[in-house]
């Protein structure tokens, strides 16, 4: 059990009194023996309440060398942590609750290009694009108690804009009062940047996978995983329209023969810009189905409908006057549950049928 320093000194100054009183009691009676005895006692007695004084003072001393230590440690790790904060390359600032910004750290002078002495005591809203964002934050972390995680767009120095993904929690005191914000950013843009690039370029992969290079139309085989989907509408809606064009270019192997490859390029070239603007671009769809046939697949639409898009596609490539090419073209209009093959083959079968009576013209079955 340990003695507490106000119990010791008590302790002492009655034991001091009890020997001072037999002390004299002994010179009252004279008996020496008897002071010889208490003088020995009294010795041993503060002999061990030196050494008693001792230890207690030993550990006292190494309580304090320990807390000494300790305090250096935790000033140590302070030093180390502020260092980290202040040369870290990520945004790190603090602002108080009227939203005005109380520390900047390196990162954040390096990215926004302003110094400490330049933007401390400067509204947070300072460094928004948008005063909005700000507003959203400030009303998360101090009337919701809500961290929040966001990507933002802030303003630098010289005007321009940086993405960034924001962190910003609260700082409370030790009687659990906000007393501010800590606001935490990585800079974002070029990672932002690097991703849409991707996006875009497989974007670019994937249209170019689905793409005729030479004429700019869709390919065949997006052709038969297109029409499969518009069938399967079909079926579930029955009352829907879709409508199937094929064509083919009349006497374009003797133009290719004669006129040579080049020209038969910019004739296929040529018949798919017309076929772009003769349809809704929003809605059909034109394909180049193999060599010089083409095909066209228009939902919401019936073989009457169907049969106006043919004759303006054909009346605008006939203004091309590409020797003696044409059109012959087929038209038929799909039925509730039917395949891909059957419908193809009957718009095959119509487009032979204009090529038999004497091509440049559209059947319709």
């Amino acid at each position: 059990m340990s003695i507490s320093w106000q119990r010791l000194i008590l302790i002492c100054t009655i034991t001091f009194l009890v020997h001072a009183s037999l002390l004299t009691l002994v010179f009252l009676f004279h008996n020496w023996f008897l002071l010889a005895g208490i003088i020995v006692i009294l010795l041993l007695h503060y002999v061990y309440i030196v050494f008693w004084l001792k230890t207690k003072s030993n550990q006292f001393v190494q309580k304090i060398n320990k807390l000494t230590m300790i305090t250096r440690r935790f000033q140590n790790i302070s030093k180390y942590f502020e260092s980290i904060l202040q040369d870290s390359t990520d945004i790190i600032l603090s602002i108080d609750t009227e939203g005005y910004i109380l520390k900047f750290n390196r990162g954040a002078q390096l990215h926004f290009g302003y110094s400490q002495e330049e933007i401390v005591g400067k509204a947070f809203r300072f460094l928004f694009a948008n005063e909005s964002d700000e507003l959203k934050i400030i009303n998360s972390v101090l009337l919701n108690g809500k961290s929040i995680d966001e990507e933002i767009p802030l303003r630098t120095s010289d005007g321009s804009i940086i993405l960034v993904n924001m962190s910003v929690s609260e700082m409370k005191s030790d009687n659990n009062q906000i007393i501010g914000m800590v606001v935490t950013a990585k800079d974002i843009t070029e990672k932002k940047k690097l991703e849409m690039e991707l996006v875009k370029k497989n974007e670019l992969l994937s249209k170019l996978a689905i793409t005729d290079s030479l004429t700019g139309l869709y390919n065949s085989r997006h052709f038969h995983d297109q029409i499969k989907r518009e069938l399967s509408r079909l079926k579930r809606n029955p009352d829907r329209k879709l409508s199937l064009i094929l064509l083919d270019i009349d006497h374009f192997k003797d133009l290719n023969d004669t006129e040579g490859h080049q020209m038969g390029d910019q004739v296929l070239k040529s018949l798919g810009q017309v076929i772009k603007v003769c349809i809704r671009s929003d809605i059909d769809s034109g394909y180049r189905y193999g060599g010089d046939e083409f095909v066209i697949v228009l939902p919401d639409t019936d073989k009457n409908q169907a049969f106006i898009a043919a004759d303006r596609i054909q009346k605008q490539f006939q203004a091309f006057k590409f020797g003696k090419t044409s059109l012959s073209m087929g038209i038929s209009e799909a039925i509730s549950g039917e395949e891909e093959q059957t419908l193809v083959k009957r718009t095959d079968e119509a487009m032979y049928q204009s090529k038999h009576k004497g091509k440049a013209r559209i059947t319709v079955i």
